[in-house]
């Protein structure tokens, strides 16, 4: 007896230790990451501080928008963690404030749809140090460190084909969504961004122990939160002033023109992400500092995806995704099975789950068939090893893209094969049946790609998109004004505060060297990449190509990054006073701002001072905004609904006809 339990004692650890492996495998890229200074509170053994200096004693007096009722002991609190992160720790303030850059802007632009107060904009900063890619012991993920339930009960998906905490666009949203929720729930920010650490459930549990609904009073007893929530709240203060002080304090001033403009393109299931990053002219490092939430270099096979490439590249995608066969396969390794094959021992051998492996080869039944093509998907990871256990065939000809037919009622394999253009014996083959046998009704059987297919060439980019036009700058002499700087330049006056991160005319101060945005783009522009698109599609239709129908349907203005989120967005609004107008537009050279939420209080039109020089009359098509209306021509979108008498509620609906003014 004793002998079988320890048998059974050792199997059991043998098979937990082969679980553990093979999880830490399949989840290689999740391990935890922080910075010291968030990973790990004890790491933060402040000293008694120094005496202040002058900036130091500025910044620390300086207001904030959201009302902090501090006390001695806080105030000393938030002293202690401004003079860490501006002498002892400057060089990773520094460093945070640096990859924080590319996402201010579009931070800006949702927290203000969202009527969030602006200086949430902190908070990522102590949450990840704006680091997209970061994951916590504990297993919260992202820049704004969701946990996966948390994460996923706020729309983003958390599996193994993608991470979308890991996606800026989406997970601000989702966070823009979760705050409004906290601050709802307790009415007052500092409990809520301390509910934001610890969860609102852990929060009402001790007010309700406690008895008090002040988040100083509650920290003041070390039994009721963890010192990390404790200290969250003053942390939190000590970044902001350091962020809102930078000039004073002596750091480099945020550039709010950092971030590379994308465009939003949605791909089908199931699409070789590596592929398209080369047909893009990118190689994979590069393409996947732009999509981050990507676990694989395929995208999920059952449900279609968001993918953000620079403008000067979205031609050469929509080129790819209506031509996928015609590009040899990056992301995806095709495997032909022998006798002994097994999904169990393929998933063994590759580190691939059953699951994602049947989800990659729906045509495949449950045994897998000798001489049947099974597609295994690459990791993340620019040098994959989990195939390395496979035997080294070099992939087939007919192997490029996974593409699928579904059998309708009364189809034939000849039918079939003739409506693609392949052979009867090519397409049984690629399905593992008998050339001359029946194929069933609802069945989905694999299209095997036509050899020598004749690929239209990749279209080039427009020399004006591959060289973007540097911003002019325009010192602020005595006796000028904003009004004429923007005259003379043809542009916005919004449009300039928005670009130099000024909030008003009033913080333009002599002396001061003012960029001034590019041009807006001529309208021809955008009728040519309209007709380019048009082009694409034709040479699409020479070929049936049914797993990529949506791919082709794309239009020639994709919504620019989250856009289609935001406005399935239902936020409930927060009772606090409004941010300012100018924080929710958007801005020129970088990612994509928030779409304004139709159920917002209705606000003032904002007035340009900008007057009209060149109208024309757009007409709006399926799926636009004003947003993406604005980025399209390169206007302020304030301006563009100040032009058309919209406030910032409109909707708008296909066919709507807008007045745009353009030089």
């Amino acid at each position: 007896m004793h002998k079988s339990l320890t048998c059974l004692l050792i199997f059991s650890m043998l098979i937990l230790s082969a679980c553990a492996k093979k999880y830490q495998a399949e989840n290689d890229d999740m391990r935890p990451n922080l910075d010291p200074e968030l990973a790990h509170p004890d790491f933060l053994k402040i000293k008694r501080p120094r005496p202040l200096t002058k900036q130091e004693k500025e910044a620390l007096a300086s207001k904030t928008d959201i009302p902090f009722n501090l006390d001695v002991r806080e105030t000393e609190e938030v002293q202690q963690y401004l003079t860490y992160f501006t002498q002892e720790r400057r060089d990773t303030m520094e460093k945070w404030l640096e990859r924080a850059a590319p996402h201010l802007p579009y931070i800006r632009a949702v927290l203000a749809t969202y009527k969030l107060p602006p200086d949430i904009i902190a908070l990522p900063f102590i949450e990840s140090g704006y680091n997209t890619m970061a994951y916590s012991p504990a297993g919260a993920g992202g820049m704004w460190q969701f946990m996966p339930a948390t994460g996923r009960r706020f729309g983003l998906s958390v599996d193994w084909w993608e991470d979308e905490r890991r996606n800026p666009y989406l997970a601000t949203v989702a966070a823009a969504k979760y705050l409004a929720e906290l601050y709802n729930l307790f009415n007052d920010w500092n409990v809520a961004l301390a509910a934001y650490n610890c969860g609102e459930g852990k929060m009402s549990r001790v007010i309700n122990q406690s008895g008090h609904t002040d988040f100083f009073d509650i920290a003041k007893n070390p039994n009721l939160l963890k010192q990390e929530t404790r200290n969250y709240v003053p942390k939190f203060l000590a970044v902001l002033k350091i962020f809102k002080n930078l000039d004073t304090l002596g750091f480099k001033t945020v550039n709010w023109g950092a971030g590379q403009v994308l465009e939003e393109v949605s791909v089908p299931g199931g699409t070789d992400l590596a592929a398209l990053a080369e047909a893009c002219s990118m190689n994979w490092e590069e393409f996947h500092r732009f999509n981050s939430g990507f676990r694989r270099q395929v995208s999920p096979p059952d449900r279609q995806s968001p993918v953000y490439v620079p403008v000067a590249k979205k031609e050469l995608a929509m080129a790819y995704l209506a031509n996928p066969s015609c590009h040899a396969s990056r992301g995806i390794k095709s495997y032909t099975a022998a006798g002994q094959d097994t999904w169990w021992n393929l998933s063994r051998r590759t580190g691939v789950p059953i699951a994602a492996l049947r989800q990659m080869n729906p045509t495949v039944g449950e045994n897998v068939a000798p001489g049947q093509t099974v597609y295994i998907p690459l990791d993340s990871s620019a040098q994959d090893t989990a195939l390395a256990n496979l035997d080294d065939i070099p992939p087939r000809a007919d192997a490029q893209r996974l593409q699928t037919h579904r059998v309708k009622k009364g189809e034939s394999l000849a039918a079939i094969a003739k409506r693609y253009g392949v052979s009867q014996a090519d397409l049984a083959r690629a399905n593992g049946v008998k050339s001359g046998k029946g194929v069933a009704s609802g069945q989905t059987i694999t299209i095997p790609v036509k050899a020598g297919a004749a690929c239209p060439p990749m279209p080039v980019p427009q020399a004006q998109a591959q060289a973007p036009q540097a911003a002019k700058t325009v010192a602020m002499k005595k006796g000028l004004t904003l009004a004429e700087v923007a005259k003379t330049n043809k542009v916005d006056v919004q449009a300039i505060l928005a670009l130099n991160g000024l909030k008003s005319a009033g913080d333009v101060k002599q002396g001061m060297t003012l960029k001034i945005p590019a041009e807006a783009v001529q309208p021809q522009l955008a009728a040519q990449a309209q007709a380019q698109a048009g082009k694409l599609a034709a040479l699409a239709k020479g070929q049936p190509q049914p797993a990529q129908q949506q791919a082709k349907a794309q239009p020639a203005q994709q919504p620019q990054p989250a856009v289609q989120q935001l406005a399935k967005a239902q936020p409930q609004p927060v009772q606090q006073p409004q941010p300012a107008v100018q924080q929710a537009k958007a801005q020129p050279a970088v990612q994509q701002a928030a779409k304004p939420d139709p159920k917002a209080p209705q606000q003032a039109q904002v007035k340009d001072s900008r007057k009209p020089s060149g109208p024309i009359q757009y007409k709006v098509e399926n799926g636009e905004t004003v947003w993406s209306i604005a980025r399209k021509f390169k206007v302020d979108p304030i301006a563009l609904l100040s032009w058309n008498k919209l406030d910032r509620t409109a909707h708008l609906k296909p066919g709507d006809r807008l007045t745009i003014n353009v030089d």
